[in-house]
């Protein structure tokens, strides 16, 4: 199938500098960076942290996978931490798989991982659903009908699709922004127009700006919320890295290991890094398959104010 994800946007094409100062804008809309203490170690690999944590947490796209591709090493790396008794857990980003779905696809991958090893932020928000249910209300799910996302629990739904009408848009007493497949410019002013005649919640699945999918960069259900906020004044809620939430999910799925003996795997200093060192885990940067692809990535750190324990080509 076609990815339609959009690596456009009113004259915008994402590209790794692009996507890293887009961060930098937002920093007031993002958990504040923990003082760093040291400069970071460069390494070749993870390999020479293996033994000493008891648990790794891994960023699936530019870490595990640049879209359906597979990165070099990635399931000798996972194989071998779980061959030497360390647990491993993904957390992720992806918002319209069912956790069920996203852990089959990386077990076709050659990733040997259960349903229980995944933690999406699909999931997260799934949760939050089954939480607080709001029955009464009806929302208006922004997801490609093929995705399997218009079945959230508990909740009274219809999907958005590309030739909704402004009445019907009008009719929804939220949105639930699960992937930017087939977003474009037209739907998206289309959703302003009707959150500025009435402000309604806008929840995000997935708060990345951009996602690696092979030689470029895709715009994400991140970036159109924080488009929509700056346009509109809706606050969107967010699900999944960097916000506390999803970490406290990784914590409690690996049980009583404390936080500083956990690493966290990732690609993105905004997300992954930020949000891990906020919840207290280490933290391994790695570079070469992200959407930092390129960069000079001493001078992104200075820039940043994120400072990540240790940085390494790939896992």
């Amino acid at each position: 199938m076609k990815d339609t994800h959009p690596t456009s946007f009113e004259g915008i094409i994402p590209t790794p500098t692009w996507a890293f100062n887009q961060y930098q804008r937002l920093r007031d809309q993002l958990p504040p960076a923990a003082p760093g203490t040291k400069e970071p170690r460069w390494l070749p690999s993870l390999e020479p942290l293996s033994g000493r944590f008891d648990a790794f947490v891994f960023d699936a796209f530019g870490v595990l996978n640049t879209g359906p591709s597979v990165v070099t090493g990635a399931v000798e790396r996972l194989a071998s931490l779980q061959a030497s008794g360390k647990p491993v857990l993904v957390l992720s980003n992806a918002a319209t798989a069912s956790v069920q779905n996203l852990a089959a696809k990386y077990r076709h991958m050659g990733f040997d991982l259960t349903d229980h090893q995944i933690a999406s932020s699909r999931w997260l928000l799934e949760d939050a659903l089954a939480r607080a249910p709001r029955q009464d209300d009806l929302w208006g799910v922004i997801a490609p009908p093929h995705s399997g996302s218009h079945s959230l629990p508990r909740i009274n739904q219809q999907p958005v699709l590309s030739d909704i009408t402004d009445q019907e848009l009008d009719g929804f007493d939220g949105f639930i922004f699960m992937s930017s497949e087939d977003w474009n410019e037209t739907r998206h002013a289309q959703l302003a127009a009707s959150l500025e005649r009435r402000n309604r919640p806008l929840k995000v699945a997935n708060p990345d700006l951009v996602a690696p999918r092979g030689d470029c960069l895709t715009l994400e259900p991140g970036y159109f919320a924080h488009q929509l906020r700056e346009a509109t004044g809706v606050q969107p809620e967010f699900f999944g890295k960097p916000y506390s939430p999803a970490f406290a999910a990784a914590l409690d799925r690996l049980g009583a290991i404390q936080p500083d003996r956990i690493l966290m795997v990732g690609d993105t200093l905004h997300t992954d890094i930020l949000g891990a060192q906020a919840a207290g885990l280490a933290t391994l940067l790695v570079v070469n398959h992200g959407s930092l692809k390129g960069m000079d990535i001493d001078d992104c750190v200075r820039q940043s104010g994120i400072t990540p324990d240790w940085i390494a080509p790939t896992i």
